[in-house]
Parts: structure tokens; C-alpha cells; sequence
């Protein structure tokens, strides 16, 4: 990433950075989702809240892109559970994604902290010791002796189960205790960053760089997003790393009595027209970002970005697919309880923009506004 501006911040999925004068610590959780990292591979755990459904996937380095997803038609079937209903919250959890300038806010909506939900489920009981099988053949072995032992056969049996049972019960109770300890440490965290965002907003006059930082660092993004800026005066200057078009959702899902939960991959025309949704999406909700954690900002210059790999040397580098210039005055003249009638490409167009895209979502590189 090359970096234009001062202050610089990388943001991984579902990470909440602390910021104090200590230094830089993160936490990691995102509710209703996570990644499993080990020698299987790379999945993804999605379950939503109260639908009864929870999704795994193994997700292949580098997620598919057009060849393997755009451009198929075919729905394939996935492991799962659930109902329509179920389904159409998952389907609503891709789109949220999607539609990730919804929680572009107004100016005058003062920025208030969030706290994460724990989200780790209480420990269940953990399996027994000894395989089921021989615990089945001791079982047998009992009933066969039962009529020479008088019955007696029974008890070695039956202080062995509850043996067995009580060693994973005691286990479990300090499952519960560890999960309850790193609850109230987590919780504990959580106010004092509360309490650190709070500091940051008063000090926004003073120190408005360390306000937008705080502000952007609060925001529970979706990919891993890096980011630099800076405030000179009454303007702020950003630069983003945008997500590639491979980073975006490339299916959504059905459900049908007969075979279950479907994955239905996306058109190369959809998911372009999903992508420019959600990178001008990105824009929106931080100039928002810049307008309310710094009443002193009057003019926000954002450019976005994304990395191509150089035909003719090899290289990666930057290329900014927008650059837009935008004033207070024209982002109060939004009209947020609106916001999810309007469409994000349309409103950045109506701000000074610097863009080359067609009506398909092809994006040609632009050269971004510059600090002069």
C-alpha cells in the first residue's frame, strides 16, 4: 500500500483496535461468524443468531473468482439446516454486506461506542473418554453375566458410567469457569475502550486526527480494510484499500423441502454490479465517519483503491478506481431516513468524483485528488 497521508490503520475482520497511548492491541469476534485456520485449511463457520441454521465451508486460497463462480448458473447443495425463513436472514446477512453505506449516518449524529457481544456459546458437555463401542461391549457383557451374578453384573457397570459421567461433568464446570473468567475480561475490555472512544470524541477539537481514527477503528468491517489520512485544518484527507471483486459474496442461497440449503452462484454481471455497490458504499459511510467524529471538517477528498499485478513487469500496485471531493453542505443535503431507497453509486456521483466505470461495473484506473 503505498501511503500518502500521515496516520495509517489496518482493520482485520470483526477486530476492534484499542487505541491508548501504550500502544495498539486488538480483539478478535465477529457475532455469527468466524474462521477456522488449521491443517484442514482455511473455513468459514456462519451461523445466524436465533435462525436455527449454521453454515461451514471450506474456503479455497484464492477464494474463487469469475471463472469458477460468475459465470455458472448451477446451484450446488451445501450441508446445513434450517427453513425458507432461515435462509432468507442469511441471504439478507450477504446483502447487508452489500449495502454497507445503510450505516452511513448524518453529521450531526454524534458517534457513539458500540460494545461487541461476547458471542462465545456456553461449553457444552464435553464427549466421554472412553469410545462408545466399548462402552456398548461392557454393557453386553453385563446383561450376558446378569443371571449367574444375580444381577450383581450390573453394578461395576454402573459405578464405571457414573464414573465416566462425573469426570465430564467436573470438566465441564471448568469449561464454564474459563468461559465466565474470559467473559467479564472481555466485558471489562469492552467499557474501558468505551470509555477511551468517548475521550477521543471529546478531544476531537484538539486532536481530530486521533477522533477519526478512533471512529474508523470502532466501525465492524466486513474484510480486512487498511487506510490512511490526515486532517489538515478544516479538511481530511483518506485513502482506502477497497476489497477486490473475488472478496465479495460470489452466491446467495435457497431452500426447498426436496434438497435442502442451495448455494446459487452469482452472474459476472451481478456481482460486478454488487461490487460497485459496495465500494462506493465504503466511501459513503467513511466520509460520514469524518463529518460526525469532526465537527470541524468542512470537506472530506477520499480515494479508493485496489492492487493490480503490472502486465509488462510483474509488479503489484495501486490503482485508484475513485476519487471523490465532497463538502458538509452537500452531505447534509442527504436525506438519511431515506437511505435505503437511494442508490450509493448515484449519490457519490452527485459530489465532485473522479471515476471511470461502466454501467456494467467495469472500473478503468483514475488519477486521485492530490493534497493541493
Amino acid at each position: 500500500m503505498g501511503i500518502r497521508f500521515r496516520k495509517s490503520i489496518t482493520i482485520a475482520p470483526g477486530v476492534r483496535i484499542n487505541l491508548s497511548k501504550s500502544g495498539v492491541s486488538a480483539t478478535l469476534g465477529v457475532k455469527g461468524a468466524s474462521l477456522g485456520i488449521g491443517k484442514g485449511g482455511v473455513h468459514a463457520n456462519v451461523g445466524l443468531p436465533g435462525s436455527g441454521i449454521f453454515y461451514r465451508k471450506k474456503l479455497p486460497l484464492p477464494w474463487p473468482g469469475k471463472g469458477k463462480s460468475g459465470s455458472s448458473t448451477s446451484s450446488k447443495e451445501v450441508s446445513g439446516q434450517g427453513n425458507e425463513g432461515s435462509v432468507e436472514q442469511m441471504n439478507a446477512a450477504i446483502q447487508e454486506i452489500i449495502d454497507i453505506h445503510l450505516r452511513a449516518r448524518p453529521s450531526h449524529e454524534k458517534p457513539e461506542y458500540i460494545p461487541a457481544d461476547f458471542g462465545e456459546p456456553l461449553p457444552a458437555l464435553p464427549p466421554a473418554p472412553v469410545p462408545l463401542w466399548v462402552r456398548i461391549l461392557v454393557l453386553v457383557a453385563a446383561v450376558v453375566l446378569v443371571y449367574h451374578t444375580k444381577g450383581l453384573s450390573f453394578l461395576p457397570w454402573a459405578a464405571w458410567e457414573g464414573f465416566i459421567y462425573w469426570s465430564r461433568k467436573k470438566r465441564q464446570k471448568a469449561l464454564l469457569e474459563d468461559h465466565e473468567e474470559r467473559r467479564k475480561q472481555f466485558e471489562k475490555a469492552e467499557a474501558e475502550r468505551a470509555v477511551r472512544f468517548t475521550e477521543n470524541m471529546e478531544r476531537a477539537g484538539d486532536d481530530p486526527e486521533g477522533a477519526l481514527e478512533a471512529a474508523i477503528s470502532a466501525i465492524d468491517w466486513p474484510r480486512e480494510t487498511r487506510a490512511s489520512f490526515q486532517v489538515d485544518g478544516d479538511r481530511a484527507f483518506l485513502d482506502v484499500d477497497l476489497p477486490e471483486i473475488e472478496d465479495m459474496p460470489p452466491s446467495v442461497f435457497s431452500w426447498s423441502k426436496r434438497n435442502g440449503l442451495s448455494e446459487n452462484p452469482k452472474s459476472e454481471t451481478r456481482l460486478r454490479k454488487d461490487y460497485a455497490r459496495h465500494v462506493h458504499g465504503v466511501a459513503l459511510l467513511l466520509m460520514g465517519e469524518c463529518f460526525r467524529s469532526v465537527p470541524a471538517i468542512r470537506e472530506v477528498i477520499l480515494s479508493g483503491f485496489t492492487q493490480k499485478v503490472r502486465g509488462d513487469t510483474g509488479r503489484t500496485e495501486d490503482q485508484y478506481l475513485y476519487s471523490v471531493r465532497a463538502l458538509r453542505e452537500q452531505w447534509d443535503d442527504i436525506d438519511f431516513r431515506r437511505l435505503n431507497m437511494l442508490d450509493p453509486v448515484a449519490v457519490l456521483e452527485g459530489f465532485e468524483l473522479r471515476r471511470d466505470m461502466t454501467k456494467t461495473g467495469i472500473f478503468k484506473a483514475i488519477e486521485p485528488f492530490s493534497l493541493q
